[in-house]
């Protein structure tokens, strides 16, 4: 995973968390952290609110400097996503790292409206850190990938596969049977086989450079068993990956990948694999 690291951050504790969670990755990666918090356009006005904005960013820039990383702070106006995906083309960074939930004043970053609009729109992976999630992972261990089989995990699975040589990782690979929508063992069989080629194939991958792999396949709904696998095996990090749909951004799997980033108990990256 190369490039710089933008962290967005509000002010609130998860943005906190967050922000320390993307300090400890870019030490890993040796990269310069980008700093950015954004002014709702409707204060845009409010020199009051710039100035505790700048004071949110000169924090974790104090928290850079401390633990030797390059890092670059910007204050900016508007819609928080729009902002922040902005910046991340303008200075091409190669990671977002931002938490789900935050808190300005009465301003809110909700699931569903920031988080999920960078996610979904992001031209390069984004993590992030829920509520559940309350302090960093120092050492990520051990890393999930979570597979469907379909084109839109393809650069999830690279840039999983990346962050764990970079962190000496285990590879965990994991399929799930959706048996919710069908019962017959015919589709569920073929379905498992699926599963069986996605899961090798990142084993295969991952032990060519030399990492350390397991593979899952389970039965039931897709979203809760990633969770759940990732709780049961102390897993650090989980990997999803999303893609573009004529012309439409939308989670693989339908709603998947939104409902792990929202409840997983570590950090989650999410990466899109653009359409050529």
């Amino acid at each position: 995973m190369n490039g710089d690291i933008l962290v967005a951050t509000d002010g609130s504790d998860i943005a906190a968390t967050a922000a320390d969670q993307g300090l400890e990755i870019a030490e890993r990666l040796e990269a310069t952290v980008h700093v950015v918090s954004v002014v709702d356009r409707a204060d845009a006005d409010d020199e009051s609110v710039h100035e505790r904005h700048r004071e949110f960013v000169e924090r974790v820039e104090r928290d850079c400097r401390d633990r030797g990383l390059a890092v670059e702070t910007s204050v900016r106006s508007g819609r928080p996503g729009q902002a922040l995906l902005k910046y991340a083309d303008e200075r091409d960074v190669g990671l977002i790292v931002m938490g789900t939930h935050g808190r300005t004043g009465l301003k809110r970053w909700l699931m569903g409206s920031v988080a999920i609009a960078v996610v979904r729109e992001a031209q390069c992976p984004v993590l992030t850190v829920n509520a559940t999630v309350v302090e960093p992972i120092q050492e990520i261990d051990d890393v999930l990938i979570a597979t469907d089989g379909r084109p839109g995990v393809e650069a999830a699975v690279d840039r999983g596969l990346d962050l764990a040589a970079a962190c000496g990782s285990r590879v965990h690979s994991l399929y799930v049977v959706d048996d919710v929508h069908s019962s017959m063992n015919v589709v569920l069989d073929a379905f498992e086989e699926i599963g069986e080629r996605s899961t090798s194939a990142i084993a295969e991958r991952a032990s060519e450079r030399g990492l350390e792999t397991e593979r899952a396949i389970e039965r039931g709904i897709p979203h809760r068993e990633i969770v759940a696998y990732a709780d049961e095996r102390d897993v650090d990090l989980v990997v999803v990956g999303t893609e573009s749909r004529s012309g439409l951004d939308r989670v693989v799997a339908g709603s998947v990948s939104q409902r792990v980033i929202g409840t997983a108990p570590v950090p989650v990256l999410s990466v899109r694999t653009l359409e050529r």
